[in-house]
Parts: structure tokens; C-alpha cells; sequence
């Protein structure tokens, strides 16, 4: 199992735009995905607005697997990746659905 990770500003679940940086998002949608079967989403708000420096050890913490950002954000990627958190950044600024189908 796979827990990807969408930062997101509105609060429509796995419907909303991916359009905000890890800083700027008011909430991450979590999709537990096996496969390529999504099998449980999560809404958390974002518990480090404000601040790039909590997502690697957020990532690391909750074992997010795969964090998804839009074209712009190229948050400390290489960090993230040394800590196991692989990083898609978004062509589009597509919903979330849109965007996990273009993932996987």
C-alpha cells in the first residue's frame, strides 16, 4: 500500500485542485491507494502552514510514500527523496483524481 499525498486549499476531498505548495495549503488529502485502486482518503489539515521545513518529517512520520505538488513547487525534493517520500510534481493544475490517473 501506497499513502499519496495532494496539497490542497479547498475542502472537497480527492475533488479539489492541486494548486497550493506544501506552505500555502490549507489541507492534504491522503489517498491509501493498492494498486491502482484507491481504497481510503484522508482529509488532515495541514499541520505546518506557513513553514516548508515540517514536510520532511511529516512524509517521514506518517509514511507518506509519494507527495504531489503543483509544476511550481520543487520543495526540498531531493531531501524528501533521501527520506523515502518520492515527489510527482503536477503538469496541470487538475483535480486530484485527474491527477492520480495521470500518475498512475
Amino acid at each position: 500500500m501506497h499513502r499519496i499525498v495532494f496539497t490542497i486549499n479547498e475542502n472537497n476531498s480527492y475533488l479539489s485542485k492541486v494548486e497550493s505548495s506544501f506552505e500555502e495549503s490549507n489541507y492534504l488529502t491522503v489517498l491509501h491507494v493498492t494498486g491502482q485502486n484507491i481504497t481510503e482518503v484522508e482529509l488532515v489539515k495541514n499541520p505546518h502552514p506557513h513553514t516548508s521545513d515540517e514536510i520532511i518529517k511529516e512524509c517521514k512520520d506518517n509514511h507518506y510514500s509519494i507527495l504531489i505538488l503543483p509544476k511550481e513547487d520543487k520543495l526540498h525534493e531531493d531531501k524528501l527523496t533521501e527520506n523515502g517520500t518520492s515527489v510527482f510534481i503536477a503538469s496541470e493544475h487538475k483535480n486530484e483524481l485527474s491527477t492520480f490517473s495521470d500518475f498512475v
